[in-house]
């Protein structure tokens, strides 16, 4: 359903911060909603055209934002229309993705699976409802979830390069959706076990679409790790090591012409650890993150004429015998803010048995540094360098990005520089109960 050319669906979603992923509830005017259900009621009744749907292919990302009352107009009306014609495959798609996202939605598991069934077999050019199935039978038999797969692959051989690795690397790598990874599965069966068979075709599927892949981009390190990963999985060492034996010169002539590049850091310490070099790719895990260099090591003190952000001279020898957080990060910074309060309830916890924390804002405005250390009550002192990854603290100590938590010990000995979520408190816990 479109209104002066224009679909109500994309249109509604412009209108919301980041298209509406910012809330999990929606407040929709009632006029609005109207529209929307009118909308989302055409598109079922449109049912199968060249065994797809003409449902919004993000619908599995929103449908649990909907608001209950237009979810169960939908839902009536979805149910409504299958009852009238047992092949219509939108309603069922619809049924199948409504009852399995979202969470208040009490169906037995009896009438969830024959859903998410019927629409994979209406459907026969649909490969998001074969992905979908993958994703959701985390409750159900290793078979069932093989089967969604082994549908999804007959279904993509009809696409491009391009959209079979897309869909490859979200079986593989998507963790927000995927709960059990092929590769997990086919390592938990046993050596008789009869669908060992039918993983190895969907393995040498996803073999072959990966190898297409390197062919078209061979500096594809996503590409070479998964292919890696499946050939680890089939127990193939030979084929492991010419994989990587076949990158590793792609990312170090890479690196020739750009020393700094990420992406090829990366790959090369993960090759050389898998090759059994382990200083190699200590090495270029320190070239990538020069923050590294420091664990194990006394850090050197700040700069002579360092004040806090109250213009308090600040060192760390002020901190001597205490175990320290040295905490760089921003407002800016997601990561940063939403460790926040996993540090606070961290420094609460042991502050009054020798833990504290130095914050190294890379903020360049102080009025919003001041502003967000008040509404998040935050008790520690705080430098700032507005120079960020320009200013000494980042040259001094090596700091390419944020969060860089360097939690020091007792004697000055940088103990880890990724000292962040739950790792934190063990690690304080750790050193403070050492005493």
């Amino acid at each position: 359903m479109k209104e002066n050319s224009v679909d109500v669906w994309d249109a509604f979603l412009n209108t919301l911060e980041n298209r509406g992923y910012a809330s999990v509830d929606w407040e929709v005017a009632s006029d609005i909603q109207e529209k929307l259900i009118e909308y989302f009621k055409a598109k079922i009744d449109e049912g199968v055209s060249d065994g797809k749907t003409s449902l919004p292919p993000d619908l599995i990302d929103y449908i649990y934002r909907f608001p209950k009352e237009m979810r169960w107009a939908l839902r009536v009306h979805a149910e409504g229309a299958l009852e009238s014609d047992q092949d219509n495959g939108a309603a069922a798609k619809f049924l199948a993705i409504e009852t399995l996202q979202v969470f208040d939605v009490i169906v037995p598991l009896s009438r969830k699976r024959p859903l998410v069934e019927k629409a994979m077999v209406l459907l026969s050019k649909d490969v998001e409802i074969c992905f979908f199935a993958f994703t959701k039978y985390g409750f159900c038999e290793d078979e069932e979830l093989l089967k969604s797969l082994e549908r999804m692959f007959e279904r993509l051989q009809e696409t491009s390069q391009e959209t079979q690795y897309r869909w490859v690397y979200r079986i593989l790598y998507d963790y927000s959706e995927v709960w059990v990874r092929p590769t997990d599965l086919y390592e938990g069966l046993k050596t008789d076990d009869p669908l060992i068979e039918r993983w190895h075709v969907v393995f040498s599927k996803i073999q072959t679409v990966l190898k297409k892949q390197l062919a078209q981009k061979p500096n594809d390190w996503n590409a070479s790790r998964m292919l890696t990963e499946i050939h680890e999985t089939l127990g193939d060492t030979e084929a492991v090591q010419a994989v990587l034996k076949e990158a590793q010169p792609v990312f170090e002539k890479i690196l020739d012409q750009e020393p700094d590049d990420w992406t090829s850091l990366h790959a090369l310490a993960n090759i050389h650890e898998k090759l059994g070099n382990s200083e190699l790719s200590r090495q270029y895990r320190i070239k990538r993150d020069p923050t590294l260099v420091w664990e194990g090591q006394v850090l050197p003190d700040f700069p002579a004429s360092t004040v806090d952000l109250d213009g308090n001279p600040i060192s760390l020898a002020d901190y001597g015998g205490k175990v320290v957080l040295l905490d760089f990060w921003a407002v800016w910074c997601g990561p940063c803010v939403g460790e926040m309060p996993n540090v606070k309830e961290v420094y609460e916890k042991y502050h009054d048995k020798g833990f504290d924390v130095i914050g190294v804002s890379f903020d360049e405005d102080e009025s919003v540094v001041r502003e967000f250390i008040k509404e998040k009550a935050l008790p520690w002192r705080q430098i700032l360098d507005s120079e960020g990854f320009g200013g000494v603290f980042a040259k001094q100590y090596g700091v390419r990005g944020i969060p860089a938590p360097f939690l020091i010990d007792r004697n000055g000995k940088v103990i880890s520089v990724k000292a962040r979520n739950q790792l934190l408190g063990e690690l304080v816990a750790a050193e403070i109960e050492s005493k």
